[in-house]
């Protein structure tokens, strides 16, 4: 629960055990539902936290098909690209091209949403969408894929597809206000506990 309310609490010891555990557990992947969900509130405002466990992350996106865990990878990777200000765009939208390519029976609902996110990094920094171009020609029988391709090349976007691509912009800027908050969320209980200490 705190991991939803207050994710700025949640500290890099606390991920690195969680995901530990998830490792040497001999749970199912699905059995993971709840963290994941609440990892995604932690992801989302401190991406830095998961840099090391975005293979196991992957792992339980592309080989136990956990769509918890994909949302959660999914606010990691546009949370630290915002955070890096669009630096790690192409690498991300790698990661989820070849999760595209890595499994042709991914579910609708999971291939939607990896073509959003492509839109999400995409319209942070269009060079990099642009440069997956040919990659994403792959997928153009999907109307997700045909709305980002139409968008690379420019294209007129029917008044569906330019409302989509406007509430994009406005969840990327709601996300950009969270993860700036957070951060100065972070550094002042970091100095109010840097007081404590030398009280």
């Amino acid at each position: 629960m705190i991991g939803k309310e207050h994710p700025e609490l949640i500290t890099v010891n606390q991920v690195d055990r969680i995901f530990a555990s998830m490792k040497i557990s001999s749970k199912k992947s699905n059995d993971f539902i709840l963290l994941f969900e609440a990892l995604g509130f932690v992801a989302n405002t401190q991406p830095s936290l998961f840099h090391k466990h975005r293979a196991q992350l992957l792992h339980h996106v592309s080989e136990k098909q956990n769509i918890s865990a994909f949302q959660c990878l999914q606010q990691y990777l546009v949370a630290s690209t915002i955070v890096d200000e669009g630096k790690s765009a192409n690498e991300h939208l790698t990661i989820l091209i070849n999760l595209l390519k890595g499994n042709p029976k991914m579910k609708s609902d999971t291939r939607t949403q990896i073509f959003h996110v492509c839109q999400l990094i995409g319209v942070m920094n269009k060079q990099a969408l642009k440069s997956k171009r040919t990659d994403l020609m792959a997928f153009k029988s999907y109307s997700e894929c045909r709305l980002l391709l139409d968008f690379i090349d420019g294209e007129k976007l029917t008044e569906e597809n330019q409302e989509a691509i406007n509430r994009t912009r406005q969840e990327i800027a709601q996300m950009e206000k969270l993860v700036i908050k957070t951060g100065k969320d972070v550094q002042n209980i970091t100095k109010v506990v840097k007081r404590q200490e030398l009280s």
